[in-house]
């Protein structure tokens, strides 16, 4: 059974793993305009998730 704070460790994971792809993507695109907007929409997204899921990890070991 996962739990509500596995649950929220697996989407701060998931958020970091959006921004770092987000990063990534700039670096291999190699624009001199900096973030576009679906980068931006990325990031938006990927922090999104990380405070979605820090309230998670609060809550404790009570299933989810």
């Amino acid at each position: 059974m996962i739990t509500k704070r596995q649950l929220g460790l697996g989407l701060i994971v998931l958020g970091l793993l959006v921004i770092a792809v987000v990063f990534a993507a700039n670096l291999i695109g190699a624009r001199d305009a900096g973030f576009g907007p679906f980068q931006k929409i990325g990031l938006a997204a990927g922090a999104g998730l990380i405070l979605a899921a820090l309230p998670l990890i609060r809550i404790g070991d009570r299933p989810a």
